[in-house]
């Protein structure tokens, strides 16, 4: 006769996977409340790894909430906040500005987005190789060049710039719309002669284009800095060091201004409040991006440049640190 011990066995193993299986079920599971899309800039530039650091920062410490980083650009940004299509996204002070209130190059205002924090400033340069020959402006005419993609901060601002010296896409032989990666690569294969945009250096793209060649960087002239200052609001004058790249050993007098994160005035109070305490808590964590980013960086600074009113879940952030609130970034809903 045979034994009934591995039958019994089989039906007490089956019986224990059912329990198991039982209560796992019944046991609390972290369920993910909301999945921000984090608006960024093109890879090569400080924009995205910042918008890495900030989503790994929230999925490590918001309960709840789980973030990405996708591309994107300044103004790009403002559109799809605006349209609900980003979350909490990076743009510049003059655009958001610009965004608000519906001036170029945004045909309405948009009243969708709100305000979190500052981080950095970038600055307007562009990039050139010893070997062009090319020096500011002016040299630029009937040469290869690129802006930037469509439609970014750093490509509207370009076209800001040279209507300034009166000349316009039309005085180029030839303009290319690319990232800053592939803009590094075109300046290395000597497709294209220079690549305006606006970010802190240095720039992984263009360090990498300076090890085959000597970069040179140049900027508007004094006078056209004034002036695109005093029209475009959100813009300061700043300086880049010498000796960031080896072909410009001396400093560059330019402009920049402010680098902020924006978000949906629609997304939940402890989303952003959440989101904004993670960040300040652990914002040195951002510094590993650029090594300049320890100068601009610090709680000190997370309202400066703002100019839009604050999210209520940031505002609450700031109120409970003890910040001085500014009257313009007070909430409105």
């Amino acid at each position: 006769m045979k034994s009934k011990r591995p039958l019994k066995l089989t039906l007490l193993a089956v019986i224990y996977l059912i329990m198991g299986l039982t209560c796992m079920s019944l046991m609390p599971v972290p369920s993910v409340a909301i999945t921000l899309k984090v608006g960024t800039g093109p890879v090569g530039g400080n924009w995205f790894p910042l918008g890495a650091v900030l989503s790994t920062i929230v999925n490590e410490k918001v309960e709840g909430v789980r973030a990405a980083p996708t591309l994107g650009g300044g103004t790009s940004n403002m559109k799809a906040l605006n349209a609900g299509t980003q979350d909490f996204s990076l743009t510049i002070g003059m655009t958001n500005a610009n965004a608000w209130e519906g001036k170029p190059p945004f045909k309405k205002k948009y009243r969708n987005i709100r305000s979190a924090f500052n981080t950095y400033i970038n600055i307007f340069h562009v990039y050139t190789t010893v070997k062009t020959g090319i020096k500011k402006f002016e040299d630029l005419k009937g040469k290869k060049m690129s802006p930037g993609k469509k439609g970014f901060t750093g490509e509207v601002l370009t076209r800001f710039v040279l209507k300034e010296y009166g000349m316009s896409y039309k005085d180029f032989a030839n303009v290319v719309l690319v990232g800053y990666s592939e803009g590094g690569m075109l300046m290395k294969d000597k497709h294209l002669d220079a690549y305006s945009l606006i970010t802190m250096p240095p720039s992984a793209a263009f360090v990498e284009l300076d090890a085959f060649t000597p970069v040179y960087i140049f900027s508007a002239s004094p006078e056209v800095i004034d002036r695109m200052i005093e029209k475009y609001s959100g813009l300061t004058k700043i300086q880049i060091p010498g000796g960031i790249y080896r072909g410009r050993p001396e400093p560059l007098d330019t402009f920049g201004t402010p680098c902020v994160f924006a978000t949906r005035k629609d997304l939940p109070v402890d989303v952003i409040y959440g989101v904004t305490k993670a960040f300040w808590e652990n914002y040195k964590r951002s510094w590993k991006v650029n090594p300049n980013f320890k100068d601009y960086i610090k709680p000190e600074n997370a309202l400066s440049g703002l100019a839009t009113p604050l999210h209520p879940g940031a505002y609450k952030y700031y109120k409970e640190a003890g910040y001085k609130i500014p009257k313009k970034l007070m909430p409105i809903d």
